[in-house]
């Protein structure tokens, strides 16, 4: 072989040795933004359910009182576990929420609340009424139950 051959031949694998750093080079950058991007997006799921078990939280805190009925923060509270992912429609306790939401599913809310006449409001309001009432005992359980419980 040649000095020349030898030294195109030299020089041509400096030229795949520097390409090959350079796309290893290039690949570790990508796979370390990828890396970052699924760390950041894992540590925004982690702060959003963070965000959404605080306020369960309040909602326990105030329900009851005049600020918040027991229908409203059920409904609250089921739609706050349903994004949680966290069913906990069969617990003994907790249930409370999941039955008083169903119960309440047929009765209007928001602007349809305020488009009903008078007399239908009323009768809502008394049906609300008796079923706060009668499961007053199951819903204290479920706040409880709920507050100890570790998400």
């Amino acid at each position: 072989m040649s000095v020349t051959a030898f030294i195109w031949f030299l020089l041509g694998s400096f030229v795949v040795i520097a390409v090959s750093i350079w796309f290893i080079w290039r690949q570790l950058k990508h796979n370390q933004a990828r890396e970052e991007k699924i760390r950041a997006g894992e540590a925004r799921f982690q702060e959003e359910r963070q965000k959404r078990i605080d306020s369960i939280r309040v909602l326990l805190k105030v329900v009851g009182t005049e600020e918040l009925n027991w229908i409203e923060a059920s409904i609250r509270i089921k739609h706050l576990l349903d994004q949680l992912s966290e069913d906990l429609s069969q617990h003994e306790d907790i249930s409370a929420f999941y039955m008083l939401t169903e119960k309440t599913m047929h009765i209007p809310t928001h602007e349809q609340w305020s488009e009903l006449p008078k007399s239908a409001r009323i009768k809502f309001r008394l049906e609300m009424d008796r079923y706060e009432t009668e499961h007053l005992a199951h819903l204290e359980r479920a706040k409880t139950a709920l507050m100890a419980h570790s998400f």
